[in-house]
């Protein structure tokens, strides 16, 4: 069920391998912030009728980046709209070339159709949803493409798989990632101003983001003495 966060913000946070899915209802724009594996398409489906919504009325995805458990449920979502797909330009090249490999489909032993990403993600965008506006961070490290997305207007950064409740961070031992630049995405995180973080997976970080995006930060540096 998804639970509303602040206004038109909503989150689905996940029991499972699939990602936390955010839900921004925006007048014309209706948007999912990842997406799940797609195996729970139908509980979703089911799920969105709770904020007033389905699959077939999605007209927006923005992927954080296109691990598996954040951009499979892409596919179902094909079957019922066809909603504008956004993705940080160094994976959606990658993905419109038909080169799916860095959405992990295979290690996972998932079927992942071709997707074409129509809006390439950079540094600094705006993406203007009418009612909201999300600003595009790239934070790489878990991933090449891995971005954060600030709602100013509420205090809050959905942080994909760069920023975890209680101190953690994403993995970087998958293609592309890098502690390095894991620690630089950290540390720029955590001298941003935000009061409220809607990480990839587990519990939202509902007060004080930014004291726990330090804790993050050092500890990410420390691990990997950078």
């Amino acid at each position: 069920m998804f639970e509303n966060v602040a206004g038109p913000i909503h989150v689905l946070i996940s029991r499972s391998f699939d990602s936390n899915i955010v839900f921004l209802d925006c007048d014309e724009h209706k948007v999912l912030i990842d997406t799940g594996t797609g195996m729970y398409s139908d509980r979703l489906d089911k799920d969105l009728t709770s904020v007033g919504c389905s699959l077939a009325g999605i007209t927006d995805v923005i992927l954080t980046h296109s691990h598996i458990d954040h951009i499979g449920g892409v596919g179902p979502i094909l079957k019922e709209s066809s909603p504008v797909i956004y993705l940080h330009k160094s994976e959606a090249e990658k993905v419109n070339s038909g080169d799916m490999s860095l959405t992990l489909a295979n290690t996972f032993g998932a079927n992942l159709p071709p997707i074409h990403i129509d809006r390439v993600l950079e540094e600094g965008d705006v993406i203007d949803l009418g009612s909201i506006k999300l600003k595009v961070y790239s934070t790489p490290g878990h991933s090449s493409g891995s971005i954060c997305l600030g709602i100013d207007d509420f205090g809050i950064l959905v942080t994909g798989d760069t920023l975890f409740a209680g101190g953690s961070f994403g993995r970087v031992d998958f293609p592309t990632g890098d502690p390095k630049k894991l620690v630089k995405s950290l540390k720029r995180i955590s001298e941003m101003d935000f009061n409220v973080a809607i990480p990839g997976h587990m519990g939202m970080i509902r007060h004080n983001a930014t004291s726990s995006a330090r804790s993050s930060y050092e500890m990410a540096r420390s691990m990997f003495r950078v």
